[in-house]
């Protein structure tokens, strides 16, 4: 079966390169950026990219995949061929990367699935949800190896408070995965379905059995659920296929040990982990990746965290000074926090938003909505015509009252704009606008390339991760060619 979603995917995916790539990546970017993964890849960084490359061969892709995974449901559309090809061979090394964790995650997983009488193939379902890394999170809220959302988490007895999240506990997490996947097969009998209400929530199935007239094979439902719902069982399959194929297409794993051997200590007091790091002189990263279930940054009292091997005697020396450190971190972000609000001031400044026409809007409309003139929102979208079609996203120039620090000269508005509580749009011809005063940039600009993910271009640049492109860009993973970036200078 062939979702209608998926030949606009799979075109996309051949016409615009790593655009759609890196939208649907994300799980292994991530897992690039982990301390254990960026330590290693730095011991055999001139050894990737070695090797023999054989193209992967999904001509007979669905018969394949029946004998490598009997014991669940497959299906083999033209997502499942894309990510194959995207793994096999542009984004080969991040699939080595991945079965090498995946080698010491299998045999725990392994007994968990024997201990609840579930099929070995969903081994591999916390590679397509994680890509097999304690530390994932997602957007929907979603967390840990096998990306259990909060309420499942906290079902099924996992600790979830504001500085503890159990759920980035590999072994806890798989326990309560092995215990939700029995309970939810035992509700739909049906393992294409569980998957998928494991992936997507049980809510989510509803739904799509109700777009799809009631209908319980998840062939039938997979076409109905969103684009995002469904890359999980399409990574799947794809997984699966390179794991069984690996020595074959020359994907030799790169062994990868995803945590450290450690000391376990007792905090006797809260612990801030950034002051904890920088008096013990180790990476913050490196001590957040032993201690992955502290989500806020703190030890809390009398809960246990990690040190790399043989340093519980240092900290022990060191525990006045980790505690004047903090102290010194407080009141430095506490004076910066004073400063910086002494420093700001209420100005008006210009935005462009987006408008999509609803049908029954025309210009006059839309222009008295938003305080400007029909003939702005004309120049500023290149309409020769008042006519606008419904559908169309217009830009739009609107005054917003913002806080900003008082070194900055307030914009100079142009005098047709008018103040931004006006009701009634003015029909003044409009004068030229100011231009800007040139300030010092805290950014350097980077145009993306093709070929490019926000992984690729974080290593371009020292100190930067993918994550904090995103931030400062305010954007998801998804960037296409020719996208501006704003970078950090450092």
């Amino acid at each position: 079966m062939f979702p209608a979603r998926s030949i606009p995917i799979l075109l996309c995916a051949l016409l615009c390169g790593n655009a759609v790539e890196a939208q649907l990546t994300w799980r292994t970017d991530s897992l690039m950026n982990t301390w254990a993964v960026k330590q290693r890849m730095a011991e055999v960084g001139s050894n990737v990219g070695r090797g023999v490359v054989r193209a992967v061969d999904t001509d007979n892709l669905y018969a394949d995949l029946k004998r490598e995974a009997p014991g669940i449901p497959v299906f083999a559309d033209t997502n499942v061929v894309m990510y194959a090809d995207l793994y096999g061979e542009p984004l080969r090394e991040q699939f080595r990367v991945l079965l090498g964790v995946s080698q010491v995650y299998f045999p725990m997983i392994e007994k968990e699935l024997s201990l609840q009488g579930l099929p070995q193939e969903l081994k591999y379902l916390p590679m397509a949800l994680s890509a097999m890394n304690t530390q994932a999170s997602a957007v929907n809220g979603r967390g840990g190896l096998w990306m259990l959302t909060y309420p499942v988490a906290m079902r099924y007895g996992l600790t979830m408070t504001g500085n503890v999240d159990e759920r980035h506990d590999d072994v806890k997490s798989t326990m309560v995965a092995g215990r939700y996947l029995k309970d939810l097969h035992a509700r739909y009998n049906d393992w294409g379905i569980t998957i998928m209400a494991f992936a997507c929530g049980p809510a989510n199935v509803t739904r799509a059995q109700q777009r799809a007239g009631g209908a319980t094979d998840y062939r039938s439902l997979y076409p109905h659920f969103t684009e995002g719902e469904q890359e999980v069982l399409p990574l799947l399959m794809a997984f699966i296929h390179l794991a069984a194929n690996a020595e074959a297409l020359g994907l030799e794993p790169i062994e990868v040990m995803p945590w450290e051997v450690a000391d376990t200590l007792t905090a006797t007091r809260p612990i801030h982990l950034k002051a904890l790091a920088h008096v013990m002189q180790l990476p913050l990263a490196r001590v957040q990746a032993l201690n992955p279930t502290l989500c806020s940054g703190h030890v809390p009292e009398g809960h246990t965290f990690h040190l790399p091997r043989l340093m519980a005697p240092r900290f022990a020396l060191l525990t006045d000074s980790i505690q004047r450190m903090e102290t010194a971190m407080t009141a430095a972000t506490s004076q910066r926090t004073e400063a910086e609000a002494e420093q700001l001031v209420s100005v008006v400044v210009e935005k462009s938003i987006r408008y999509k026409v609803r049908s029954g809007d025309n210009l006059g409309s839309i222009a008295a909505k938003h305080h400007v003139t029909v003939r702005q929102i004309k120049a500023w979208n290149n309409l020769r015509s008042d006519r606008i079609n419904a559908g169309r996203t217009l830009i739009i120039k609107v005054k917003k009252r913002e806080l900003v620090k008082a070194t900055e000269p307030e914009p100079q508005l142009p005098e047709d704009e008018g103040p931004v509580n006006s009701t009634t749009p003015t029909t003044t011809e409009e004068r030229a606008e100011q231009p800007a005063p040139i300030r010092p940039s805290p950014f350097t600009s980077y145009t993306v390339q093709r070929g490019d993910t926000l992984y690729r271009i974080a290593q371009r640049f020292p100190g930067l991760t993918a994550q904090n492109i995103m931030e400062v860009n305010g954007i998801s993973t998804a960037i296409k060619p020719g996208q501006k970036l704003k970078i950090p200078s450092r």
